[in-house]
């Protein structure tokens, strides 16, 4: 504020200086509620065929396992952002998994910032962390729902219908659920926030249990009571 009006010529009149100084205010509070919101944070950058296929040189992939608020984790990254995230329990083989997802990838196990970064997303300490890339392969259909998951607010959930309304699918409700069941980045992309129509749960890649402790847990933080299972979700 104070460079703002160092900044401001002297012959400027009085009533410029109070619009400027509005407009500062204005942005500085917009600047706030953006460092609070993850769905504005975080962005999509869609893998190319070549670059997951290595054409012209082999996909380097940094992995590593580290402790999220729900357990222990696998995240993996490349060069431009993080494209893997999922439980590091032996009973899923995590970095099988993650082999298999990228088959022509050359990997390395260890931690790099993106990996940092995600994890301060997870813990929601949005005011470390001012943006993140997801580098995701998919078919253009797969980004699309996903980019839409991203704009699910904490504490409410969607359908997937609503999804494939959303996306100018009406009539892919089923597909949509597919592609919600491939997302590669859990909790990230909240593919836990989506329920079926009739307000069942609806399945989940990584165990109903595992959906419905993210989905108290999240209500819980937004509206502020207390116990497990009082929340109503609101549709979004």
């Amino acid at each position: 504020m104070v460079k703002m009006k160092k900044a401001m010529n002297k012959d400027v009149t009085s009533d410029e200086k109070r619009r400027g100084s509005q407009l500062y205010y204005f942005l500085y509070i917009c600047r706030l509620k953006l460092l609070k919101m993850n769905e504005i944070k975080v962005w999509i950058e869609p893998m190319t065929l070549e670059e997951f296929a290595g054409v012209q040189k082999p996909l380097t992939i940094n992995y590593s396992i580290q402790s999220a608020p729900f357990g222990r984790v696998l995240v993996a990254s490349t060069a431009k952002g993080v494209c893997f995230l999922m439980p590091a329990a032996m009973k899923w083989s995590p970095v099988e998994t993650l082999k298999r997802h990228f088959p022509k990838a050359k990997f390395r196990c260890r931690t790099v910032a993106l990996h940092r970064k995600a994890l301060l997303l997870l813990r929601r300490r949005y005011d470390k962390v001012s943006d993140l890339c997801l580098h995701l392969y998919g078919t253009p259909f797969q980004i699309n729902v996903w980019r839409d998951l991203l704009t699910v607010p904490v504490g409410k959930v969607t359908t997937y219908q609503n999804i494939a309304t959303r996306i100018g699918r009406p009539k892919s409700a089923r597909p949509v659920g597919q592609a919600v069941g491939a997302n590669p980045v859990m909790c990230i992309v909240p593919c836990h926030r989506v329920v079926r129509t009739n307000g069942t749960l609806g399945g989940y890649r990584w165990g109903v249990a595992r959906k419905v402790k993210f989905l108290n847990e999240e209500a819980l933080k937004s509206v502020k009571t207390k116990g497990l299972h009082n929340w109503e979700p609101t549709l979004f």
